[in-house]
């Protein structure tokens, strides 16, 4: 990182000034930001609370976030590519029509989000909690689900083909019956599945 910063002000100039966020590193940010089509581009932020902010139309490039708090935050019709997310707070925020390209989440807390007609390649959560978390019409290609918690998630209308769930909780987990062909699970998830088929097991 060339720059330090820990001024919301800076990214609201740049915004009105219509220029892209490049090669700064944030710490201790707080405060609501409302932007739209700016990018942020080789950055850092570490220990920032932008919970409550609405971020549309936003571009990051290979950006790290460590024990940020984004929680209720609108990322919808934005694009995430080789982002990470480590320790981060992301309960109920959107990512509609968002775009996740070789980024990945760990040991984060992304109960109650929505990924709806999202888009996921060659990405990852990791020991990550997804309760509640809407998958629906999404579509994904190279994703892992990896020692995450996926109760009461929904996948519905979306393909699952070569999605493995073996090493989740998927317990109360909302799927769509014809769209299950090359999902792969566990034994005692198996068993769980076939109850959402009507399936009775003796």
């Amino acid at each position: 990182m060339d720059i330090s910063s820990n001024s919301i002000e800076f990214i609201e100039n740049k915004y009105n000034e219509e220029e892209d966020i490049c090669n700064i590193s944030f710490s201790l940010l707080s405060g609501l930001i409302n932007v739209r089509n700016i990018e942020f581009k080789n950055c850092n932020f570490t220990d920032c609370d932008f919970s409550n902010s609405i971020l549309n139309k936003v571009s990051f490039f290979n950006t790290l976030f460590t024990n940020c708090n984004f929680s209720s935050c609108n990322f919808d019709d934005s694009s995430f590519s080789k982002v990470k997310f480590d320790n981060c707070k992301i309960l109920g925020s959107s990512f509609i029509n968002t775009n996740f390209l070789s980024s990945s989440f760990n040991s984060c807390l992304l109960d109650y989000s929505n990924f709806t007609y999202s888009s996921l390649k060659d990405c990852i959560f990791t020991n990550s909690s997804l309760k509640y978390t809407n998958f629906d019409n999404f579509k994904f290609n190279k994703l892992i689900f990896e020692d995450s918690l996926l109760t009461q998630a929904s996948f519905f209308n979306s393909h699952l083909n070569n999605l493995d769930f073996s090493t989740c909780d998927i317990s109360g987990i909302i799927l769509d019956k014809d769209m299950l062909e090359g999902l792969k699970v566990n034994t005692s998830q198996a068993l769980e599945i076939s109850k959402l088929l009507g399936i009775i097991i003796k």
